[in-house]
C-alpha cells in the first residue's frame, strides 16, 4: 500500500472532510500518527474525501493517515450477553471480544444462495402469530406514530425466542434513543433471562454521528456471524428513522446536494443494503437465517413520506399500530387492514394456519355486521352469533406486554373460539377467559399440548380441545 497522509480541511461535529488521500476506498479505516483507528470514510469525489470520526472531540489540527483495511469487527460466541457501542467496542465495562475479524459492510447473499422462508419465527403475540406471521430470513417493518407500543412489539419478540426450537441468537439495535431507554432495555433484558442469547447494540442520541451511523450495520454484522454459522438470527432495528435523520444531517454537514425532505438522494440505497442482507440460506451454505425487524416512526399517522415509503418498498410487509386503537385500550393497537405479512404465512405453522385462516375475514366481516345491526332493528341469529364471536376473537387479540404465549396454546385458545366452544359464555366474563385458559393450558392440559405439538391438529386433539373448554368453563364459571 502508498503510504498516503490526509489533511482535515473541514471538521465540525466528528464529520471531516480530507485533502491528500486520492487512492482511499468506501468504508476504509483512517489513522491517527499513532496508528490508532480514528476514522471511517463514507465517500469521496475528485476533491476532498468525506469521513465520519470516532470521536468528535478528535484535534482538527492533525493528519490522518490510510490504513488499508476495510472497518471490521472483531467476533466470537462471546459477544452473546454483552453491550456494545455503535463501533462494536465493549460499552459494558467489561474486556474487548477476541475473535475473528467480521467485515461490517459486507454484500447481501445472492438470489442462488438462497431458499424461499419456511421457518416459522413464533413472536409470542397473539396478534402477530395468527394474523401476520413471521417466517426466519423475514424483513417485518413495525411503523407507527411515537408512545404506540413498537418496541414493545420488538422488545417482545425477543423475550419470546428463549422458548424457540431452533434456537435464535438476537441483536437488539438501540440507534438515536436516550440513555434511560438503553438501561430499561438492558435491566429487562438481564432480567427476563434473555442476555443468554442476546446482543445489545447501542448508540444512544449522546453518541458521535459515526457511533449513530454505523450501529445497524454492526448489528447486522453480528447477525450475519451467527447465520454464517448455519445458526438462526434476529435483528431489531430501533429505529431506523432516527438512523435516517443522522444520515441527513451529516450529508448536509458535508454538504452533500439534499433530495426530498432535506434527505440525501442515497438515503434508500442506504437503508436497501442494509435489509437487503437478511435472508435465508440455502443448505449448501449451511442453512442459517437472518431476520430483520426494522422500526419507523411516523408523524401524524403519515406513512406516505419519504423514510416509511422507503422502507415499505424495501421490506416484505409491515405492521401497523394506529393511535386510534391505542386509545380505545386495544393492545397491542396493530390495524389488521393496513398490516400484512408478504412471506409469513408460508412459513406459519400448519396446525395454526388450519385454525386461523379465515380469521382476518371473520373480523372483516364482524366489523361490517356490527355497523349493519347499529341501523337495522331485527338481526337474524346467525348474523348475531357472528357478531358475538368476532368480538370475542377481538377480546382475544387483545395482549398484555412482556406476556408471550406459544403457538400450541394459540391454536387452542383460537380453536376453541372459532369452533364455539365459548359462544354461550357472557361478554363480561371474556376477559377473565382470555386471561387465564392460556395460563392454565400448559399446566393442566399438558397432555393435549404434546398431542398437537407432535400430530398437529387432528381429530384427537380437537375432541380433547372440546374438553379442555368444557372442563374450564365448569370449574371457573359454574353459575354458567
Amino acid at each position: 500500500m502508498v503510504h498516503e497522509q490526509g489533511h482535515i480541511v473541514s471538521f465540525f461535529s466528528g464529520v471531516a472532510k480530507i485533502e491528500g488521500l486520492p487512492h482511499v476506498f468506501l468504508h476504509e479505516v483512517l489513522l491517527d500518527e499513532k496508528e490508532n483507528a480514528v476514522a471511517i470514510v463514507i465517500g469521496f469525489n475528485e476533491h476532498h474525501v468525506e469521513a465520519l470520526f470516532f470521536d468528535d472531540r478528535f484535534d482538527a489540527a492533525n493528519s490522518v493517515m490510510r490504513s488499508g483495511k476495510l472497518f471490521s469487527l472483531s467476533l466470537s460466541d462471546a459477544c452473546v450477553g454483552r453491550v456494545l457501542n455503535g463501533l462494536g467496542m465493549p460499552r459494558d465495562g467489561l474486556q474487548d471480544i477476541a475473535g475473528n475479524t467480521i467485515a461490517v459492510f459486507a454484500g447481501a447473499p445472492s438470489i442462488i444462495d438462497r431458499e424461499p422462508v419456511s421457518v416459522p419465527l413464533s413472536t409470542g403475540i397473539k396478534m402477530i402469530d395468527s394474523i401476520l406471521p413471521l417466517g426466519r430470513g423475514q424483513r417485518e417493518l413495525i411503523i407507527g406514530d411515537r408512545k404506540l407500543g413498537k418496541s414493545t412489539l420488538a422488545i417482545d419478540t425477543v423475550l419470546h425466542q428463549k422458548h424457540a426450537t431452533p434456537s435464535v441468537y438476537c441483536v437488539y439495535v438501540v440507534c438515536g434513543q436516550k440513555e434511560e431507554q438503553l438501561q430499561e432495555l438492558a435491566t429487562l433484558f438481564e432480567h427476563r433471562g434473555a442476555m443468554l442469547y442476546s446482543v445489545i447494540v447501542a448508540a444512544t442520541a449522546g453518541d458521535s454521528f459515526a457511533a449513530q451511523y454505523l450501529a445497524p450495520f454492526v448489528g447486522c454484522a453480528i447477525g450475519e456471524y451467527f447465520r454464517n454459522q448455519g445458526k438462526d438470527a434476529l435483528v431489531v432495528y430501533d429505529d431506523l428513522s432516527k438512523h435516517a435523520r443522522t444520515y441527513r444531517s451529516i450529508s448536509l454537514l458535508l454538504e452533500r446536494a439534499p433530495g426530498r425532505e432535506a434527505y440525501p438522494g442515497d438515503i434508500f440505497s442506504l437503508h436497501a443494503t442494509l435489509l437487503e442482507r437478511a435472508a435465508q440460506l440455502a443448505k449448501k451454505n449451511g442453512g442459517g437465517s437472518l431476520t430483520a425487524l426494522p422500526i419507523i416512526e411516523t408523524q401524524e399517522d403519515d406513512i406516505t413520506s419519504f423514510i416509511p415509503t422507503n422502507i415499505i418498498s424495501i421490506t416484505d410487509g409491515q405492521i401497523y399500530l394506529n393511535r386510534g386503537l391505542f386509545q380505545k385500550g386495544f393492545i397491542p393497537a396493530v390495524d389488521i387492514g393496513l398490516s400484512v405479512s408478504r412471506v409469513g404465512s408460508q412459513a406459519q405453522q400448519k396446525a395454526l394456519s388450519a385454525v386461523v385462516g379465515g380469521m382476518r375475514l371473520a373480523i372483516a366481516q364482524y366489523k361490517e355486521l356490527r355497523k349493519l345491526s347499529q341501523l337495522e332493528t331485527n338481526v337474524s341469529t346467525k348474523a348475531e352469533q357472528e357478531i358475538k364471536r368476532g368480538a370475542l376473537l377481538l377480546a382475544a387479540l387483545k395482549q398484555d406486554k412482556h406476556t408471550g404465549v406459544s403457538w400450541v396454546v394459540q391454536v387452542i385458545l383460537f380453536c376453541a373460539i372459532t369452533r364455539g366452544y365459548f359462544d354461550d359464555l357472557e361478554e363480561e366474563k371474556w376477559t377473565d377467559m382470555v386471561r387465564v385458559f392460556p395460563e392454565m393450558i400448559p399446566i393442566r392440559y399438558a397432555d393435549m399440548v404434546a398431542e398437537i405439538t407432535r400430530n398437529g391438529l387432528t381429530e384427537k386433539a380437537i375432541a380433547m380441545i372440546r374438553y379442555s373448554a368444557d372442563d374450564f368453563i365448569h370449574e371457573f364459571f359454574p353459575t354458567w
